[in-house]
């Protein structure tokens, strides 16, 4: 679990990872500007970690307020849209 909370803390996708207790070890949530950023991320990047044997989305469809990078700022990353 650790090596994996780790990987995915590397990711710039990803505005929270903590670990879980119950029916998950770990919880990540991802910013995606559209559903088939969603899907891309989903089944290029998570399902190359062969660690993950299962996950769960929700997508959220409105935020009122959020923890992560604003779309109105420079991309923190090259070539990011978030």
């Amino acid at each position: 679990m650790d090596q994996v909370a780790t990987t995915l803390a590397t990711r710039h996708e990803l505005a929270v990872v903590a670990a879980t207790t119950g029916q998950t070890n770990l919880l990540a949530h991802a910013l995606c500007p559209t559903p088939a950023d969603l899907h891309r991320y989903l089944t290029h990047r998570l399902s190359a970690l062969d660690q993950i044997c299962a996950l769960e989305t929700a997508p959220v469809l409105h935020t009122l307020k959020a923890a992560g990078h604003s779309p109105r700022h420079p991309a923190p990353y090259p070539g990011s849209n978030y």
